[in-house]
């Protein structure tokens, strides 16, 4: 069955039946009172022939040698949750549990606990936002309104003494049944102006109002989390302001929620800057040798991570990194913290694999392989592969005039927002971002897999460009021509890109 999710439960009372209202729920019990007294090996292995893996294992009984057992058996990166009852300093200190990131699970009752559980037994991931365009402006507003692109939607003015609303979503957010969900709320406040969010919660069905709540002040620093329910309902949200000054109101992301166990996935994780542009990562420990993976996602309107099925077979670590922002991705720029804060990512993660520098591949498609590039030069890795290299994105945004007249408007975004104008200046200035950092960094011990499109509509001469650079640099360049524009064969580009990371993996770690 798709989409199917697999829990074992090690504990005291069997909470199968809690979680029937899903048919893709399988749901596994070992009694905590009988376990030392059953032959546990054989019911490891026939529980191994039945479940290839477990998404969720819930550990209700203190840690002893049997209990050890069965996790050395299932455990898997972030899907083992150990109730605060039972939590001892083994799953700090033993290296199975600390390299599998083991987590502790706190409640205050067990309603909490139940609705915990049902908002992390699912499957999947999924993420979509409320855009800027989606706002009305309350009719009684006499200040300034202008749109910042797709960007933001930009109110100036005098808001007065008291919070009063200036605007509202046409569309309510989707809040999903058997679902936790988060909300990001994107903006930016300039001079003496302060804001409130209003949330109104209403049954799906009937609208009967549920209950309303606010967030303003610091607790706009984080994400809104509304908790687990089991019936479908809506959210329709407004802003209000006061004081004088300019508000820049972005999108509103929405997200199933892993709760304090992660972004998308169990595990993931979200960086924002002062601006409130977020990357989000997720780090899987893999079998712990070089090198360290890191994919940059290609552009995907869905929120989420990208690639976890072709990084985890290489079997190595990985690192995927995504960028949610504007309509599919913003190409991975932005502020000097911002970038930085994807500097300091993949090198914590280097420092905790105890890797050197060079025990790191970047890789990224399309959107992605500008990350891969933009960072590789900056950070020297032994390898950076790609497919479908963007690095101009300034002529990327360029050639919507009349090579893509209908195709990729978030390319104007993009521009808009790095370089503020859209003209030529403009261009030339976004193009340069990268092209200051690519030429002027050393990059002739690092070695280059990249797979591009010969007629590529976007990016024409991407690869012929970096070509030029690699070439007086004398670095390694093992590239491949497909014939098409950008968006075209993408199943060959991917297989060149799978081809190019075994072959980087062999040859220069022995995998």
């Amino acid at each position: 069955m798709k989409g199917k999710f697999n829990a074992l439960q090690i504990g005291f009372n069997n909470l199968k039946n809690e979680f029937s209202y899903d048919p893709k729920i399988t749901w596994h019990f070992f009694d905590a009172e009988t376990i030392e007294r059953v032959h546990m090996h054989e019911q490891i292995q026939l529980l191994k022939k039945d479940v290839k893996a477990f998404d969720l294992i819930l550990v209700e009984a203190p840690h002893s040698a049997t209990i050890q057992s069965i996790l050395t058996a299932f455990i898997t990166p972030y899907n083992t949750v150990v109730d605060h009852a039972v939590w001892s300093d083994v799953y700090e200190t033993y290296d199975v549990y600390k390299n599998n990131f083991v987590y502790y699970f706190n409640y205050d009752d067990q309603d909490e606990r139940l609705n915990k559980l049902k908002a992390i037994s699912h499957s999947g991931q999924y993420g979509d936002k409320l855009e800027p365009k989606d706002i009305t402006v309350n009719p009684l507003f006499k200040g300034k309104v202008h749109y910042f692109g797709n960007k933001y939607l930009v109110l100036e003015d005098d808001f007065g003494s008291d919070f009063k609303q200036v605007a509202t979503w046409k569309f309510n957010a989707y809040y999903e049944k058997h679902r936790a969900t988060e909300l990001w709320l994107e903006f930016v406040l300039e001079e003496d102006v302060a804001i409130e969010y209003a949330f109104r919660v209403t049954e799906r069905t009937s609208g009967k109002l549920l209950y309303t709540f606010e967030v303003s002040g610091a607790a706009l620093n984080e994400p809104v989390y509304l908790p687990y329910r089991p019936d479908d309902a809506h959210i329709s949200i407004s802003l209000r302001a006061k004081g004088t000054g300019i508000i820049k109101i972005g999108a509103i992301h929405r997200r199933w929620s892993r709760l304090e166990f992660g972004e998308f996935f169990m595990g993931g994780k979200r960086f924002s800057d002062d601006k409130r542009d977020e990357f989000i990562y997720y780090f899987h420990p893999g079998d712990m040798k070089p090198p360290l993976n890191v994919y940059f996602s290609g552009y995907r309107t869905a929120e989420g991570f990208e690639g976890f099925f072709m990084m985890n077979r290489f079997k190595a670590p990985f690192l995927l990194i995504g960028d949610p922002r504007i309509e599919g991705g913003a190409f991975y720029l932005g502020t000097e913290q911002y970038e930085q804060g994807i500097i300091d990512v993949i090198q914590t993660h280097l420092k905790l694999l105890n890797f050197s520098d060079k025990d790191l591949i970047l890789s990224g498609l399309s959107m992605g392989s500008f990350g891969a590039l933009y960072y590789g030069a900056q950070l020297k890795p032994s390898a950076v592969i790609v497919g479908k290299p963007l690095v101009s994105i300034g002529t990327v945004a360029h050639n919507i005039r009349l090579l893509r007249p209908t195709d990729f408007g978030t390319s104007l975004d993009v521009l808009l927002t790095n370089s503020g104008d859209l003209d030529k200046q403009a261009i030339d200035q976004l193009n340069q971002k990268f092209w200051q950092v690519f030429e002027h960094e050393d990059v002739s011990d690092v070695t280059f897999g990249i797979s591009y499109m010969e007629d590529d509509d976007y990016d024409l001469y991407a690869y012929d460009e970096l070509l030029k650079v690699l070439s007086r640099q004398h670095a390694k360049v093992m590239g491949r021509g497909i014939a098409g524009r950008h968006n075209d064969d993408s199943p060959t580009i991917t297989n060149w890109f799978v081809n190019f990371y075994n072959m980087i993996l062999q040859s220069k770690f022995g995998r």
